[in-house]
């Protein structure tokens, strides 16, 4: 017999499918159709893409980076389930159970969360004999019930349907909600610290007004005015590359907002661009060069890089939460006097497996 806290096996592919299929027949009422009481699985990184599992139980389950997108999970109970860096983008999460749900850093965006509840919820620990047995705190005499918050630090929640939503005490600190839906959502007690809410639905919020006071919203005017100055610069940084150093000079764009500057770096030869703590959320540097540059302590989340030249470029203390690397150079830049310099992310915060498919 199973004793307290032992944690079940890890769920291969072939295990999980098994599961997910009884329960499809079961949602579609087909004969040999089972619901999916899967409390405390172990499947992390495996793939639940498009699959119809509306009222499953996955209370406590581990999916670390698994693929979730497209999937069904209707009416189903997440209730303190480990969900860190899982592809949940354009999923059905209608009326789900996320209470005490760990989402840190999970791609959400298009996801429905219609009248979720993503509220505190108490810590428990996955009891294969009994169920969630509620932990006190140290197991100490008080007795005092932890509680803990959903967590949805730095996810990617793009034009998420929240209305509605419980989300009293969640984390949404560093959350990208650009074009999100959160109206009629219970917002008490939120932590919104860096939460990028462009273009978000606000109507008939439930907030603490002080809990905005560190979100990101859409440019300012002195910001839209200072962009032809800014564009001017970068065209003299492509011409300081294409004349290799005869006429311009390189772009110094440090500490100013780069979002009203669409369309105007991707492709473009702009080595030795110095972008120091410059915020650039969701700007398109895809196929860029920029040997050498600098975005040391920069915002670049949500930024794309794919197939950009970064070879020598330095992300020191960079934001890069949902930035795309693919296909990008981020070797050492060989230098004149047969030294290189190495490309550089001391301290940067990013998603797991980043870098996975860039040129190293």
């Amino acid at each position: 017999m199973a004793t307290a806290g032992v944690e079940l096996p890890p769920f291969t592919q072939a295990m999980l499918d098994r599961y997910l299929e009884a329960h499809e027949r079961f949602v579609r009422r087909h004969p040999g159709g089972r619901r999916a009481l899967i409390k405390y699985v172990q499947a992390p990184f495996l793939d639940f893409k498009a699959r119809h599992l509306a009222e499953a139980d996955l209370t406590g389950a581990n999916l670390e980076r698994a693929t979730l997108a497209r999937a069904v999970f209707e009416r189903a109970s997440f209730y303190c389930a480990n969900l860190p860096g899982i592809d949940a983008r354009q999923a059905d999460f209608r009326q789900v159970d996320f209470r005490g749900a760990n989402l840190r850093g999970a791609n959400l965006s298009g996801a429905n969360l219609d009248n979720a509840d993503l509220r505190q919820a108490l810590l428990a620990r996955a009891d294969v004999t009994d169920g969630y047995r509620m932990l006190r705190q140290g197991d100490c005499s008080e007795g005092l019930e932890q509680r803990f918050s959903v967590d949805l630090s730095n996810a990617s929640m793009k034009g998420t349907k929240l209305r509605n939503a419980k989300l009293k005490w969640a984390n949404l600190s560093g959350a990208l909600l650009q074009g999100a839906d959160l109206s009629g959502a219970d917002l008490t007690g939120v932590q919104l610290a860096g939460a990028v809410l462009t273009g978000t639905k606000f109507d008939r919020l439930t907030i603490d007004p002080a809990a905005l006071e560190s979100c990101v919203f859409d440019p300012s005017e002195a910001a839209i005015h200072l962009a032809p100055s800014l564009a001017e610069r970068i065209d003299d940084n492509a011409r300081w590359v294409e004349t290799n150093g005869r006429t311009g000079l390189p772009a110094i764009l440090d500490n100013q907002d780069l979002r009203p500057l669409v369309g105007l770096f991707a492709g473009r030869e702009l080595a030795a661009l110095s972008a120091k703590g410059v915020c650039a959320l969701g700007v398109d540097f895809s196929g860029a060069q920029l040997q050498g540059a600098n975005f040391d302590g920069a915002d670049l989340r949500d930024a794309n890089f794919t197939s950009a030249d970064l070879r020598g470029a330095s992300f020191n203390g960079a934001l890069l939460w949902h930035a795309r690397f693919e296909g990008a150079d981020i070797r050492a830049l060989a230098l004149g006097d047969g030294s290189a310099q190495p490309f550089s992310f001391k301290g940067a915060q990013f998603t797991a497996g980043c870098f996975q498919h860039s040129k190293r």
